[in-house]
């Protein structure tokens, strides 16, 4: 058996092939004086509706058409010549292929889903559940079988992006799909930043996991251990005062349990930080801040008191730690600032990143125009700033050359991620991916490693496969750890179950010899099934003042980029677009107005 380790090491990464780098190719640029040309229309991102398949490919194909053209004689480098011509088209045509084949799963996943609408589907009842061991109350007899149609069983640990994903794509007549998770909602998690200022509300950005697909079974619980011989999985119910713990069986284990904050071995991180990874999270955060206000505004605080408790500190220089600021910039100056006026003068946001600077994963020209965004705001940005400790009220600092103390009312923690302790536990059980870790990670055993069909590697019959952030694919520089690579792995696998590709082949899945024709054509003909490949389509950042930096792309072409309130515009596009349902579009374009006309609740609940 594999038991959960109480302790994660933190995530670090030697590349052993290098992702290919994106083609420098630009339709149009807007720059933060607000000049703006021509853009790649926000919805063709791609969303989960049977449109945007075909949106998909036509927008993509016409703005790769169009970057090739604009481009045709430049080489990798910006040199001229066939050989550089050569290049180029290889990459287009590639990106093209994976835009095409991205459209036909889309229509496929669609599909799927009218089916689903259209049988009246429903989901499996406790009595084709197979429990095993301690029970918990209600729980059926362990000795009772399946259902009669005999489905492949499919946990799933995880209600993430990728396990939302991949619930939202499964065929529930190839497989019987139960998730597992101590929570039973999907949280738009690029908001929470917004929803922990009251931009946005909670329960706008959330979606319970039974509405994502009806036809799925759901455990509240947490899982502490997997055995990989046995198929099965031990599982503390959430809260435990529900029941027992209790086992249950597999054929397919899906790991996609994400990661959580990393303290990076810094002192009194997880004793004196706030996190952002879940809608608790934002709660914490809204109620300090406003908190800290009322606090300050006590007859007889002195000057120097209150401008402690409104230095807020952000640490990290990522999307989520400037989004953040934004976010609370635009809190503090168009609400709190009418209701507190007296307070104004005390109120700091620092920005503090370890980096030369924020934004590390967007262009130079992006990451100077953020900067220089967020500074017009007031904000403070540390770079080349390490925390050397935390504490209760004060953050030790070595910047450059020198040792400071930074007193804060609330300290923000968005710089560091780890495994979960499930993931590590897993990884230390098995000893190839021990190997991999020592080959590949300077021996970080915080991600699952995986081959190219997003199996573990280790695991002999193919029956254990991690999604999202908690994998990585071995062999290869690792991916973003975004919600982009997530949600899209996640259909990935749903699409391999849902063709019934045979999983414990030792090299690539395989078609069955007896698969029937309807599954070859679903397949599309492809008898061995595809490799994974990451289609990425850009990435957005809001900084505040209505205003945010947006870069567009396919594959690894380069379409577009976008700083200012054109981009911000985009963003916004495109966050409504990406809502997982139609309540939550409609929710969020409420909150948005409402908070504009009529300010964000200062309410302490």
């Amino acid at each position: 058996m594999i038991h959960a380790s109480p302790s994660a090491v933190p995530p670090t990464a030697v590349p052993v092939r290098a992702v290919p780098q994106r083609s420098s190719i630009r339709l149009g640029s807007t720059c933060s004086k607000g000049r703006s040309n021509k853009f790649l229309r926000a919805d063709s991102l791609g969303a989960q509706s049977p449109f945007n398949g075909v949106k998909l490919a036509a927008a993509s194909s016409l703005a790769i058409a169009q970057a090739f053209r604009r481009r045709r004689r430049r080489g990798p480098q910006g040199g001229k010549g066939p050989q550089g011509e050569a290049v180029i088209s290889k990459s287009l045509i590639d990106d093209t292929s994976m835009v095409v084949t991205e459209a036909l799963n889309t229509v496929e996943d669609a599909y799927t889903h009218f089916l689903r609408q259209t049988s009246g589907a429903q989901p499996s009842s406790k009595k084709d559940v197979l429990w095993t061991g301690a029970q918990p109350s209600g729980a059926m007899d362990p000795n009772l079988v399946r259902s009669p149609l005999d489905r492949k069983r499919v946990v799933v640990l995880g209600t993430g992006w990728a396990a939302h994903a991949m619930s939202k794509v499964i065929d529930q007549g190839s497989c019987e799909v139960m998730i597992v998770s101590p929570r039973n909602y999907f949280i738009f998690t690029p908001m929470l930043a917004a929803a922990s200022v009251g931009t946005v509300e909670y329960r706008s950005i959330v979606e319970h996991i039974r509405t994502a697909n009806p036809c799925v079974s759901f455990v509240q619980g947490t899982c502490e251990e997997v055995d990989a011989e046995a198929h099965e999985i031990r599982v503390r119910p959430f809260p435990a005062s529900l029941g027992a713990e209790f086992t249950l069986k597999y054929d397919v284990l899906v790991v996609a349990v994400g990661v959580k904050p990393s303290p990076l071995g810094v002192p009194g991180v997880h004793e004196h930080c706030f996190f952002l990874k879940g809608i608790e999270d934002a709660r914490r955060i809204r109620r300090r801040v406003t908190e800290r206000f009322e606090s300050a505004d006590i007859p007889g605080v002195s000057d120097s008191q209150k401008r402690k408790l409104l230095t807020f500190a952000v640490v990290g220089g990522g999307p989520t730690g400037c989004e953040f600021c934004g976010e609370l910039s635009d809190f503090v100056q168009k609400d709190l600032r009418r209701f507190y006026p007296a307070l104004d003068q005390f109120v700091r946001i620092v920005l503090v990143h370890r980096g030369k600077t924020i934004l590390p994963s967007f262009s130079e020209d992006l990451q100077r125009s953020a900067r220089e965004t967020l500074e017009s705001q007031g904000i403070e940005v540390w770079t080349s700033s390490g925390v050397k400790e935390v504490g209760d009220g004060f953050i030790n600092l070595q910047r450059e050359d020198r040792q400071e103390r930074l007193d804060c009312g609330l300290c923000m923690w968005a710089a560091g991620q780890e495994g979960q302790d499930i993931v590590s536990a897993l990884g230390k059980g098995i000893p190839e991916q021990g190997k991999l870790s020592s080959a590949q990670a300077r021996g970080d055993i915080s991600r699952l490693f995986v081959d190219d069909w997003l199996r573990v590697a280790g695991v002999k019959d193919g029956s254990i496969l991690a999604i999202g952030d908690c994998a990585r694919i071995a062999h290869q520089a690792p991916l973003p750890q975004t919600a982009q690579v997530a949600a899209q792995q996640g259909s990935y696998v749903a699409r391999l179950l849902n063709r019934n590709y045979d999983m414990s082949s030792e090299k690539a899945p395989y078609l069955p010899k007896d698969t029937d024709l309807l599954k070859i054509l679903q397949a599309r003909f492809e008898i061995k099934a595809p490799t994974f490949r990451f289609l990425n389509l850009g990435q957005l950042a809001y900084i505040g003042e209505e205003k945010a930096v947006a870069e567009f792309g396919v594959g690894s072409t380069s379409v577009s980029s976008a700083s200012g309130t054109a981009a911000f515009i985009l963003w916004r596009s495109v966050y409504i677009v990406k809502q997982v349902s139609f309540r939550n579009r409609l929710l969020v374009l409420f909150d948005w107005a409402k908070s504009r006309v009529f300010g964000r609740d200062l309410t302490r609940l």
